[in-house]
């Protein structure tokens, strides 16, 4: 029987998902309906709402309530609930009020500045507005890194990881990204099609509105449920979940790149689906959610790349989307696959192709971490982008928009942001190696257009568990193994043999 210790504090939590939601949802709108002039007056109200969450999740009242609770019998869910809640009481109690303002604001200022630097194609415009960025986040960090437990190897930027991605550390996640990185670049460099100039069978216009519509036939065949969600079109996919009966997502619609739209809508599909299968009964509490980006990011790279670009899907999908776009009708479906399965180094992380995914993420970790360290200036940062990208992948940005402004992580605060999709790439090969295995004939369901097997074992698997564990251990209990690059390595071999 629920205690009335534990009561007390779940309208405690209600009101706080209550608060996050709402601050979501002024995100959700700036980015899709906000009218310009409406700018300054957003910074203000997102300043207002974030300073009023954590003075409520610092609460002293809160902190007895919890420790009231804690000494009552409870039921393991409730347990688990308890230790997120505390978690995120500790980190609100060290992060000082006017921190989160003026993070709030600099993020504000800097997204206006980096949409005006990416029109420009100017980063001076937006660097002043990132050295304030990130003075904020080393501040955060600052003030969350004796959390950590301490130790000689525990360093401020490990506070930003663990926000992300809990119990991850820099002395365990460069060695991870060597490793990877390592094999991976002769990898790719074996595979790829960059000195074959062969004419695209995906050419000429494809309507946008058209392939708007097709996305969204891919979401109600992949299983998201339109009555509990919201699609929308705009220029930067994302996806906003204010509740697993509520969860909204845009999709990036464009007639020159037609791909990019079946792979946006997969894969903040993905996004969605993981946040409406999420334990709603426990909507009061904090289990209701996602324990690290990583695993939220397994969910997008899984149903995107793996079974977006698996001969099974486009059995199914390819004559749907040629309906819609008549200069696919004579297209073989070899061709269609050699075309979206080529390895080919390029400038822009969301247009990568899976192999070479990864190697632009080490590159932003790597850009990163030496910002953070102080090894590298803000001002002297597109060079080192563009040098980063000769050494890694043999290309170079020709502005700064297709090199250093490209990503509007850092124009919100995003740091450590990056990591979670190269850890997302590794537990969805591990997800999908462990779901192959027990439904057999997985992809050849998916030439039937029949996803909900592979949606459900995800719900029972991932969904349902919620906040419970740590990410890792969600994955082991799956997979029976832990964060490795070796099923990722399994299924790039598979899937990308040498001919």
């Amino acid at each position: 029987m629920t205690t009335p210790a534990w009561q007390a504090l779940e309208q405690r939590m209600v009101e706080l998902r209550a608060l996050r939601s709402t601050a979501l949802l002024l995100l959700w709108d700036e980015a899709t309906q906000l009218p310009a002039r409406g700018a300054a007056a957003r910074v203000e109200q997102n300043a207002a709402v974030q300073a009023l969450l954590n003075e409520r999740t610092a609460s002293p009242a809160l902190g007895d309530a919890i420790e009231t609770a804690a000494a009552t019998e409870l039921t393991e869910d409730e347990r688990a609930g308890l230790r997120v809640l505390r978690r995120e009481h500790a980190r609100a109690v060290a992060l000082p009020s006017d921190v989160i303002r003026e993070e709030a604001i600099a993020q504000g200022e800097g997204l206006a500045a980096w949409r005006e630097a990416r029109e420009r194609a100017d980063f001076s415009v937006f660097a002043p507005f990132l050295s304030r960025i990130l003075r904020v986040q080393r501040e955060k960090a600052a003030a969350w890194t004796h959390l950590l437990g301490g130790g000689p190897q525990v360093e401020p930027y490990d506070a930003l990881l663990d926000e992300h991605e809990e119990g991850m550390r820099v002395a365990r996640l460069l060695p991870l990204f060597e490793h990877l990185v390592g094999w991976l670049t002769p990898f790719a460099l074996a595979r790829s099609t960059k000195h074959l100039h062969a004419r695209s069978c995906i050419s000429g216009h494809f309507e946008p509105t058209q392939l708007f519509e097709f996305g969204k036939e891919l979401l109600g065949a992949i299983g998201f449920d339109f009555d509990a969600g919201r699609v929308e079109r705009s220029a930067q996919a994302f996806t906003a979940a204010f509740d697993p009966g509520d969860v909204r997502l845009s999709i990036r619609a464009e007639g020159n790149r037609p791909l990019a739209a079946v792979f946006s809508a997969l894969h903040e599909g993905a996004h969605a689906l993981y946040e409406q299968g999420l334990p709603i009964e426990h909507r009061r509490s904090m289990l209701c959610g996602v324990p690290s980006a990583g695993l939220h990011e397994s969910q997008a790279r899984l149903w995107e790349t793996m079974v977006g670009r698996s001969r099974g899907f486009w059995i199914w999908a390819l004559p749907r989307f040629a309906a819609r776009f008549p200069q696919l009708a004579d297209v073989s479906l070899d061709s269609f696959l050699g075309e979206l399965n080529r390895v080919e180094p390029s400038l822009l992380r969301v247009h990568a192709d899976e192999v070479t995914y990864n190697l632009h993420i080490a590159i932003r970790v790597e850009l990163e971490l030496a910002l953070f360290r102080g090894q590298l200036a803000v001002g002297d940062l597109p060079d080192a982008w563009s040098d980063a990208y000769a050494r890694r992948l043999g290309v170079r940005p020709t502005n700064d928009e297709e090199g250093v402004l490209q990503e509007v992580h850092w124009a919100y605060g995003g740091f450590a942001d990056f990591q979670a999709y190269a850890i997302g790439n590794l537990y969805a090969a591990s997800l999908y190696r462990a779901a192959r295995r027990e439904l057999p004939g997985l992809e050849d369901s998916f030439a039937r257009g029949e996803f909900h097997a592979l949606r459900d074992w995800m719900r029972e698997k991932v969904h349902r568990r919620g906040r419970r564990d740590v990410a890792e251990a969600i994955v082991r209990d799956a997979t029976g193994s832990g964060l490795s690059d070796d099923d990722f390595g399994a299924y790039l071999v598979n899937r990308y043999p040498i001919r």
